[in-house]
């Protein structure tokens, strides 16, 4: 078969760098002997005639889009493109947005054919044996794992399973996705060095976090990869394709304190010349010294940290199991003992947060010796305990264009949505426009193009309305 993975067109591109996802389903259609094309909708400053024109001449089998929620109208709009310039190809949908909301999603794309939830390779592999014909089978697509789709006008989901090795997992496409073609607006806004490649090796979050919807994809039991499979991965990455910086965009990376000395010790011993960065965040309370220390004698240089509120009662409302005093040991004890990079993620506007207590998380946020500071106010995001919270108070009138990173979903908050985006701009002017963190910002400025992804960065948190 002939086969297209999109990353959908979005308003923003806020990262743009090989998308592990459909790597992963890319590697599998490959080895199932199919002809594979990955679109980047963002790498490619995509506009939707050119997708058309793609779709019309590429005559494809199958189009696999990966779907977050704040693309979801985005793409309804590509799934109606394809049905009209395309329609003998087959539309699946995979991503957090519909493993979060299944029924949801293929209802509101009521011409959607198939999709999947949680960890869509495992589904994937069967459902390539299928011939067309088959599609309409509904006893073959019953043993799909994971895969959602249409029993005459019912959705039906089919039972969900997890790898229970990672290591079962191909490697990603790289070839199809070569890190040296991307530009510098990796996850985590800067960079020490260039190509960069995100890297995934665990999978799966214990936690109970409120706002948090990723153990709708992943699961909540916490799976590692092998050590020997990912230092596999990182030297196909390394002298393949001359990578010298990686981005572990795990969620728990730091929680199996064993695993994290032992892969420190494999790179030191291997003497690689690399960097490495934590951009999607790790437990502040997994951290001590000698870990410290050991991570940033094997190249980590930069970590994200989930701090969220400025407020011990916000904290405890959000299951974060975090206090501020824990928070601000955490991390003087990253400064003192290191020279990591520290970014701290806030959410604003939780459900009976008051503005007060924005304002102390604001003051906290400042306080402490972190170098870069994410704001975004509270998102109902589909598989998370918020969004059932949500779906209770708004009912099925869903504003999908509000599911941005400066935009607010309002029926969450307490505080009125005016009033809330003020707050953020004030976070954000009164953290950033201090001479230590704009010295600071200016020092990690390597190229032009790290300039332009700032200024758009800035330009949407002052300047989008709500």
């Amino acid at each position: 078969m002939k086969i297209l993975l999109l990353k959908p067109i979005s308003n923003v591109y806020y990262v743009i760098q090989p998308n592990l996802g459909l790597g992963y389903l890319a590697a599998i259609m490959q080895e199932k002997i199919h002809e594979v094309q990955i679109l980047d909708s963002g790498k490619e400053n995509l506009t939707w005639e050119k997708f058309s024109g793609i779709v019309k001449q590429g005559k494809f089998d199958i189009i696999g889009v990966q779907m977050f929620t704040h693309e979801v109208l985005s793409v309804k709009k590509h799934i109606n493109i394809i049905k009209k310039v395309s329609p003998e190809s087959t539309i699946i949908v995979g991503g957090a947005h519909i493993s979060g909301d299944p029924v949801g999603t293929m209802n509101f794309m009521n011409v959607l054919d198939f999709g999947f939830v949680g960890e869509a390779e495992i589904g994937m592999e069967k459902f390539l044996t299928l011939s067309k014909k088959d599609y309409k089978n509904a006893n073959l697509l019953k043993k799909i794992p994971n895969l959602v789709w249409r029993d005459k006008n019912e959705v039906v989901i089919n039972k969900r399973e997890c790898y229970d090795e990672l290591d079962l997992i191909k490697f990603p496409a790289w070839h199809l996705m070569k890190p040296s073609t991307y530009p510098v607006a990796p996850h985590g806004n800067f960079c020490k060095r260039f190509p960069i490649a995100p890297l995934v090796i665990s999978r799966g979050c214990p936690f109970q976090c409120t706002f948090c919807a990723g153990k709708s994809v992943t699961g909540s039991r916490l799976r590692y990869r092998t050590l020997n499979n990912v230092m596999s991965e990182i030297m196909l990455l390394y002298n393949k394709y001359n990578v010298r910086e990686i981005h572990i965009e795990d969620d728990n990376f730091t929680l199996k304190r064993e695993y994290v000395e032992k892969f420190c010790k494999e790179i030191i011993r291997n003497k690689l010349n690399i960097a490495f960065a934590l951009p999607n965040g790790v437990r502040l309370d997994t951290l001590d010294k000698s870990l410290l220390e050991l991570m940033e004698k094997a190249g980590f240089y930069s970590i994200g940290v989930g701090i969220e509120s400025g407020s011990d009662r916000i904290l405890k409302l959000m299951k974060k199991s975090l206090s501020k005093e824990k928070i601000k040991e955490k991390i003087d004890l990253i400064k003192k003992h290191t020279a990591i990079n520290i970014t701290g993620f806030f959410l604003l506007g939780y459900p009976g947060e008051t503005e007060e207590e924005i304002k102390e998380t604001i003051e906290f946020a400042k306080s402490l010796r972190i170098d870069k500071a994410g704001f975004m106010c509270i998102m109902p995001l589909p598989g998370s305990e918020l969004w059932d919270l949500y779906i209770k108070k708004v009912g099925g009138n869903i504003p999908w264009e509000n599911f941005f990173y400066y935009r607010i979903v309002q029926g969450l908050s307490d505080i009125p949505a005016e009033t809330l985006r003020k707050l953020q701009r004030e976070a954000i002017r009164q953290f950033y426009f201090r001479p230590n963190i704009i010295f600071g910002l200016i020092r990690q400025i390597k190229t032009y193009s790290q300039i332009k992804v700032l200024a758009r960065r800035f330009s949407s948190a002052f300047l989008t309305k709500i």
